[in-house]
């Protein structure tokens, strides 16, 4: 008898345990940010006060071409294993999240035209049956309908260079993946009713509360810049960071970085900071132009949490930016063997920069980067691999959750926090 009690009390002790590191669900009046580990590139689903949801961003890059290219650098696994795409793991998350046999995304925006923010058609790349190669968001939007779809440069594809007609691949935007996205717009436009719009510098009022926005007047997503244009301030005023003739100086040449899109989501006291692949870095191969982070600093503000610039790559997140914006947590949507940049890890580290210790939190962190930096990098991070979730509760508090990303289903690892607003 005592052996059967024993035996049902070690059973349901197992059951309370399994159910209590799944993450809690979402509630009304709480801001989720998931940052969505796929090991192909960024991701980024947010869940608003009021139910209303946003993704920015939804990358999957040729891996077995930038081990070619780069080796011995290396691309890590997908997650949660080798049975998904970068698509189907994203489809996969959102399912988990929203617990709808039919989930919807009510905002999609891309933040520039590389294939670690949207996809990269291959050989191996699946068809859809409408027609469009499946791949990161054509992929994701195959199986979750996107109400609302906005880039930096609809419909116009012309800024700095027109991109309909770009065969050669300048700016890192690969043809064929960039004709087979124009077509699954054009489609899901046509057939689906999706909106499509381009990214209204200044704005607070293109991503709103869909549901029940009177109940959170502290909230607001403002955007902030895209191409070369950066908001002042300001009404919808604008002043450019760089002309065409500076960015395509080098024989006609430019990088799409430049071009990301960049916003801050306030949600009372709490501020985070999303801008794609922008850059901060001025040196020998660098203009002044190229430091879109100093300027951009002051229009943003301090805030509580962001995203790290380009992955955390060393072209980014210089000195004026952290101290500006003055974080506590920093996330890197990380999955190069160079993420972090060096420098970048020393400021991240340094006493010197900001007002404050700042906690890492990184969604790959490969062993063999401490190789090359040095193992200091690494006993500063709170978090080396996983999804990343940022939840900030009515009051202003927040917490961060570290998810198994090896697993297929919602799996807490680690919670850091509370964190206070400031």
């Amino acid at each position: 008898m005592k052996k059967s009690i024993l035996f049902f009390i070690t059973i349901l002790c197992c059951v309370l345990g399994s159910a209590q590191v799944q993450l809690p669900k979402w509630e009304k009046g709480y801001l989720d940010i998931h940052h969505i580990n796929t090991g192909r590139g960024s991701c980024a689903f947010l869940i608003l006060p009021d139910g209303t949801n946003m993704m920015i961003d939804a990358g999957d890059f040729d891996n077995e071409s930038f081990d070619a290219k780069y080796a011995p650098m290396f691309a890590p696994q997908v997650f949660p294993n080798s049975s998904y795409t970068a698509g189907s793991s994203i489809v996969n998350y959102v399912t988990n999240l929203l617990g709808k046999e039919k989930p919807e995304i009510d905002y999609f925006l891309l933040t520039h035209f590389h294939s670690d923010h949207y996809g990269s058609v291959r050989d191996a790349s699946g068809t859809s049956e409408n027609g469009y190669r499946l791949t990161g968001l054509t992929e994701l939007g195959d199986v979750v309908p996107i109400k609302t779809y906005v880039d930096r440069d609809y419909p116009d594809y012309n800024f700095p260079i027109d991109l309909r007609t770009n065969e050669s691949g300048n700016g890192g935007v690969e043809p064929l993946t960039f004709q087979n996205l124009l077509k699954f717009l054009d489609y899901q436009k046509e057939h689906n009713g999706m909106k499509l719009e381009k990214f209204d510098i200044g704005s607070n009022k293109q991503f709103v509360l869909k549901k029940d926005p009177k109940s959170y007047p502290g909230f607001e997503i403002r955007n902030i810049k895209s191409n070369n244009l950066l908001w002042t301030g300001k009404g919808k005023n604008t002043t450019p960071l760089f002309t065409v003739e500076e960015l395509l100086a080098k024989n006609g040449k430019f990088n799409d970085n430049q071009m990301s899109t960049a916003l801050v989501v306030t949600y009372g006291k709490f501020k985070y900071y999303a801008g794609g692949d922008n850059s901060g870095l001025v040196d020998q191969d660098h203009a002044e132009w190229y430091d879109i982070e100093t300027p951009m600093a002051p229009i943003v503000g301090k805030v509580s949490a962001m995203s790290l610039n380009h992955h955390s790559n060393r072209d980014a997140t210089n000195r004026n930016f952290l101290d500006v914006l003055d974080p506590k947590v920093v996330v890197a949507q990380s999955w190069s063997t160079d993420h972090p940049g060096s420098e970048v890890g020393q400021r991240l580290l340094s006493a010197n920069v900001g007002t404050q210790k700042r906690d890492i939190f990184m969604t790959y962190y490969h062993e063999e980067t401490g190789i090359g930096i040095g193992p200091w990098f690494s006993r500063g991070v709170k978090a080396k691999e996983g999804h990343i979730v940022i939840r900030v509760y009515p009051d202003g508090k927040y917490e961060v959750y570290v998810l198994d990303a090896r697993k297929s289903n919602l799996t807490v690892q680690k919670k850091f926090g509370p964190y206070v607003s400031e």
